[in-house]
């Protein structure tokens, strides 16, 4: 055989001419790439150059636009927009000139225009100076003449006819560059089509295709136990989307559930201390009745506040915490939860991190945790609060929704008693479930510490098996700033007597609910201050407009048309020694991001008490 005839047998040469046709293949792409790119940029240039037509005419606008204001009211505010758009005119037919310097005639009818808009401005100076000079009859017969009407329609007939030329250029390019496109388009199939002929040519040219399918065969299996674990996570990872989208759901009802009984429970306390005010020194017997009403009012005001935690709507305030100083300090209080049966044990760790987070919502959590633990061990047992450092890895996050992996201080609270079946801890953070008998238990403990966690950035996890006991483990962000933590006390005292405020010390009340702004403006006046009241934020600007002596807005957040926040800024703008205190029982995003108060802002959380709101006044007009 010749050697020109092996060649051909041994199937190099057809990879040879494969290769040749590949070569010539990317030739056509790369230069029909380079074609689209051309034709890309000058439909860009066309388009640039239509934005400079509306823009310059959107100027011309607005120069007449501030001269007509200017004229009608005098008011030099009008000739901002009027100045800003003469100064900026030239710029913009400088730049529309550079843009079509290869274009002779869009260049000459640049040239007219730039004649026609001097000649413009010019009237509109005149006009101007005349006005300002109270030479009004000669303004007005300036623009009675109709110099400046020809000169701007003759502006607006140029503009027109240099953007239908642009619009002519513009689906000339497209064109281009659709056939640009096309063609690269048909060369990267076509470099598709021969790269996948010589990868089939030489499969077809393999010396050891059984070592080949073995080895498919073996990647084949491999990839099919990967899809099985993949399916299986994926089916986990839907459920725990599911479970977390329903709590979800869940939260935003509950949230607009609490903010309306809240509105309702503090019409109810606030009257309730009102009328013990007024009735204080008669019959005791009217005073128990009033005293059984708040505690009714209290426990539910209670209820809200946990579908307020559940639903991630509460306002926090999270601090530097030693995760073991707070344990310490707790210690007492969960050993009188427990009683006398159950053993309380700590073991905090070494080098412990610092956490951040609201600590008076830590407790409550803790304790709701304790109080479960206790209801689980009816006949006794031990109970233990354990401490520790914890990196939560990617692995973990992938498999446990809304959880950002980094580091986290654990604190984990772990009983001996009747533990959880798998069905009940699927359960077990959804609000009102309980498993306790009727009567015992509101359901609402762990969905409070579930959405006060998740809504401090950390996470929950419950660890349970039936008659083993459970371990309930929250993880909270760790803090990496230096500074010292500290635990504060959990309660304040209580004053003696109402800090009062005086007659000239004017309140401005908004609430646009008549009942609440009622109710409420009667407490601040039986407190000694003088009360406007206004049922929305504009009554409210009218009112600040007219009065001066203003001290304290307090304002309501949730409000149709003109929410609390921007009342706010509205009147502080106006009145910048203006003392500002939001009222409201479900915080949105106006004042609270992330969980977290906005920096400066005073709230006072409904329902509250007299006492509570006479000593948030005197706070914030007496500070700084």
């Amino acid at each position: 055989m010749s050697p020109s005839r092996k060649f051909v047998a041994s199937g190099l040469f057809g990879i040879v001419l494969g290769f040749a046709v590949l070569a010539l293949a990317s030739y056509v792409a790369v230069h029909a790439e380079l074609q689209r790119r051309s034709a890309g940029a000058w439909l860009r240039h066309t388009i640039q150059v239509q934005s400079n037509l509306y823009q310059l005419y959107g100027l011309l606008q607005a120069a007449e636009s501030g001269q007509r204001g200017f004229i009608i009211t005098q008011d030099e505010r009008y000739l901002d927009a009027c100045t800003e758009a003469t100064s900026k005119l030239p710029a913009i037919l400088d730049e529309l000139s550079d843009r079509v310097g290869d274009n002779p005639k869009q260049l000459q009818a640049i040239a007219e225009m730039r004649t026609l808009l001097g000649e413009r401005l010019e009237i509109i100076d005149e006009v101007l100076a005349d006005v300002r000079a109270r030479r009004l009859e000669k303004a007005v017969q300036l623009i009675k003449s109709g110099r400046g009407k020809a000169l701007m329609d003759r502006l607006r007939v140029i503009i027109h006819t240099m953007n239908e030329s642009e619009e002519n250029l513009l689906e000339s390019r497209e064109r281009d560059l659709n056939a640009a496109g096309g063609q690269f388009d048909a060369a990267v199939w076509a470099l598709g089509g021969i790269i996948f002929a010589l990868g089939a040519f030489s499969l077809l040219n393999a010396q050891k295709q059984m070592k080949a399918i073995e080895t498919s065969r073996d990647s084949l299996k491999a990839a099919y136990d990967q899809l099985i674990g993949e399916t299986t996570r994926r089916e986990a990872l839907e459920s725990q989307l599911r479970q977390s989208q329903k709590l979800e759901a869940i939260g935003h009802l509950t949230g607009g559930i609490a903010h309306d009984f809240n509105n309702m429970l503090g019409v109810i306390v606030s009257s309730l201390h009102l009328l013990r005010r007024k009735l204080a020194g008669s019959d005791g017997q009217y005073a128990q009745l009033i005293d059984s009403a708040m505690d009714g009012a209290d426990r539910a005001a209670a209820m809200v506040r946990r579908l307020l935690a559940f639903s991630r709507r509460q306002p926090l305030s999270p601090r530097p915490l030693d995760a073991n100083k707070f344990v310490a300090s707790i210690s007492d209080m969960v050993r009188r939860a427990l009683g006398e049966k159950i053993e309380l044990e700590t073991v905090l760790a070494g080098g412990l991190w610092t956490a951040k987070i609201d600590q008076h919502e830590l407790e409550s959590a803790i304790v709701n945790l304790a109080v479960n633990a206790r209801d689980a061990m009816p006949n006794g047992g031990k109970l233990t609060i354990e401490t520790a450092n914890c990196y939560l890895d990617d692995a973990y996050a992938t498999e446990n929704q809304d959880l950002k992996p980094g580091q986290y201080v654990m604190i984990a609270v772990t009983d001996t008693g009747q533990g959880m079946s798998p069905e009940v801890i699927s359960q077990a953070f959804d609000p009102f479930f309980t498993t306790k008998p009727s009567g015992k238990g509101t359901g609402l403990g762990l969905s409070q510490v579930h959405g006060f966690v998740k809504q401090s950035g950390g996470h929950v996890k419950i660890y349970s098996e039936s008659g083993r006991g459970t371990c309930i483990k929250l993880y909270l962000p760790r803090f990496n700033h230096v500074g010292a933590p500290a635990v504060i006390s959990a309660t304040t005292p209580r004053p003696l007597d109402l800090p009062l405020g005086t007659p000239e010390e004017v309140v401005l009340l908004v609430e646009d609910d008549d009942t609440a702004r009622r109710v409420t403006a009667q407490g601040v006046r039986e407190l000694g201050y003088t009360v406007l009241e206004a049922e929305n934020g504009r009554a409210a600007i009218d009112i600040i407009r007219q009065r001066a002596d203003i001290a304290l807005l307090l304002t309501d957040v949730v409000m149709p048309d003109m929410d609390g926040a921007r009342l706010a800024r509205e009147a502080v703008f106006r009145r910048h020694n203006l003392r500002v205190l939001f009222i409201t029982g479900y915080t949105r995003n106006a004042i609270v991001h992330n969980g977290v108060l906005d920096p400066g802002v005073k709230l006072l959380t409904k329902p509250f008490t007299l006492e509570q709101l006479a000593i948030k006044m005197r706070e914030i007009l007496n500070g700084k």
